[in-house]
């Protein structure tokens, strides 16, 4: 049997600067995260070894960001993976070995497709992995752009602007899916890693 443990933690960046924006800590801003925290990927028959597994929309993020500046408050949101300073820093950590044989997953091994109703996340609805394959590698959501973008048109763009999933949901609301598809060559045992889902003022 081959098991991970996958958790998930959603929390906004430490000591984030708010200009512009109200913070979500001490202001009006929000940050909520729904969903199930940890999701277990357990692969015990060989159907799930060639075929993964996929949990979808057990994360949602909905965002309601107010400003400070009006005409100024600007951000961004990506995605942060963790694996709890295990070395070498590519890999899970580890929390039990079944076996002796077989490599220690990759954390480009973890598949993040997020979307919502207004395509406004970038590669919306597309499953991407962490590129970089490093401790504290990053996705963009909605990515840092040059220009300020505000709710309405629900056409695609990536609003970075004010605004809330009150009044605009599909475009302040997110789902998130997380797929794993393992192989045969990974050695057995309990693994575990962090996503940290990341609201950042930009100027």
């Amino acid at each position: 049997m081959f098991f991970i443990h996958f958790f998930v933690l959603g929390q906004t960046c430490p000591n984030p600067i708010t200009n512009n924006c109200s913070d979500a800590v001490a202001g009006t801003s929000r940050f909520y995260l729904d969903g199930r925290q940890n999701i277990d990927f357990t692969f015990d028959d060989m159907n799930k070894y060639v075929r993964g597994i996929t949990f979808s929309g057990s994360t949602q993020l909905r965002l309601k960001i107010d400003e400070i500046n009006p005409g100024m408050c600007k951000w961004k949101l990506v995605m942060i993976v963790e694996n709890n300073g295990h070395l070498p820093n590519n890999e899970w950590e580890p929390l039990v070995y079944y076996g002796g044989s077989g490599s220690i997953p990759n954390l480009n091994l973890i598949e993040v497709s997020v979307w919502n109703g207004c395509g406004t996340a970038l590669y919306n609805g597309v499953f991407r992995t962490f590129f970089n394959n490093v401790n504290n590698d990053t996705l963009s959501i909605i990515p840092d752009l040059a220009v300020r973008n505000l709710p309405g048109p629900c056409d695609g763009t990536h609003i970075n602007g004010p605004g809330s999933y009150l009044t605009n949901y599909n475009e302040f609301s997110f789902n998130i899916d997380y797929r794993i598809k393992p192989g045969f060559a990974l050695r057995p045992g309990s693994y575990q890693i962090r996503i940290r889902f990341c609201l950042v003022e930009i100027p």
